[in-house]
């Protein structure tokens, strides 16, 4: 099973992020859905959209789902040439730290995009 990154591509800087990890994943260790083409992805696993836009999520390998800097940490563990960040994160003892700081900026991300009148609608694709 390979590591399943969950994403928003009606976000330009998710949909950049995205494009931009997708190409250094040159092992094809990650599969890509996009929450707005299945805007129900998560909810099995109690994840409502508007939590799922709200922060990135990641499957493992082994089917746990992470979110925040952890998603990112998880991320960067598939990638080759970025383990090494995720690495140096973990033996620092930052991951705390990296999570907060994660969630600070990603924070009402969803919720400023839709009051600003830009916010697709989910099941229509991307947005840009």
């Amino acid at each position: 099973m390979k590591t399943i990154v969950y994403f928003d591509s009606g976000c330009p800087v998710c949909a950049a992020g995205a494009a931009h990890w997708q190409s250094r994943d040159w092992a094809r260790r990650t599969a890509w859905v996009d929450l707005m083409e299945q805007p129900e992805a998560l909810a099995d696993e109690g994840v409502s959209f508007a939590a799922a836009m709200e922060t990135l999520h990641v499957r493992d390998r082994h089917g746990r789902l992470v979110a925040g800097g952890d998603a990112f940490l998880l991320l960067w563990d598939q990638l080759p040439g970025w383990r090494w960040i995720s690495r140096s994160v973990r033996a620092a003892g930052l991951e705390r730290l990296f999570d907060r700081a994660y969630r600070w900026h990603s924070r009402g991300r969803f919720e400023k995009r839709c009051s600003s009148g830009t916010c697709p609608v989910p099941g229509a694709g991307s947005a840009s």
